[in-house]
């Protein structure tokens, strides 16, 4: 039994918390076309995210993020006067900077995200994977702990090219706000006992 305590006590300082985010995307595409010399970014184009997270590594500045992540880009586009949608899967890992002061946590996050094509309109021929990178700068609100609500704003950039094909390339970048809710993990304080031992007093009749 006392390898299963050392277990649940490891698991209790390893993994900070579980949660939630739901936002909202304004995202943008850069089009290049090789054979008429165009190269320009499109209008924007407003859609959805929402994911689920689990927090890990206990450091008092540092800590890391996975993250499984629905998402939506496109833009509309000016050159063929029509709106671009995908729908990605995304697995991302970031790194969290933070500093916790007496209510509220502001942090930093960077890092990749896999992103997995689920599904596309208004044009064919997007990637089935690709990579883009991520950014972001938050406020962790700790008034109700173990609950603790956040919002967030942050950029999303490509790092390869979410469609490429003969003479024409197109990049996503999208601008993120996000808000969520993440359970912290809470850990155990260990009691004190003085294992049955009290100290005997002696009073004097003197």
């Amino acid at each position: 039994m006392l390898w299963l305590v050392i277990l649940n006590e490891a698991k209790a300082q390893f993994f900070q918390g579980v949660g939630i985010t739901l936002g909202a995307n304004m995202s943008n595409q850069r089009w290049q076309i090789d054979t008429i010399n165009y190269n320009k970014n499109q209008n924007f184009l407003f859609g959805f995210s929402g994911s689920l997270f689990v927090e890990y590594i206990n450091h008092q500045y540092v800590r890391m993020i996975t993250e499984v992540q629905y998402f939506q880009e496109g833009s509309k586009s000016k050159f063929l006067n029509n709106t671009i949608k995908t729908d990605y899967a995304c697995f991302n890992n970031f790194l969290k900077l933070r500093q916790e002061l007496y209510d509220v946590t502001p942090y930093f996050l960077i890092g990749p995200k896999f992103k997995y094509l689920m599904g596309q309109s208004g044009i064919a021929g997007f990637k089935q994977m690709h990579l883009s990178m991520y950014a972001g700068i938050g406020m962790e609100f700790l008034y109700k702990r173990p609950w603790i609500f956040f919002v967030e704003t942050g950029y999303d950039h490509d790092i390869n090219r979410a469609l490429k094909q003969e003479f024409i390339a197109i990049t996503n970048k999208t601008i993120c706000l996000r808000v969520g809710l993440k359970y912290q993990i809470e850990k155990k304080v260990k009691s004190c006992r003085t294992g049955g031992f009290r100290p005997d007093l002696n009073i004097s009749n003197d």
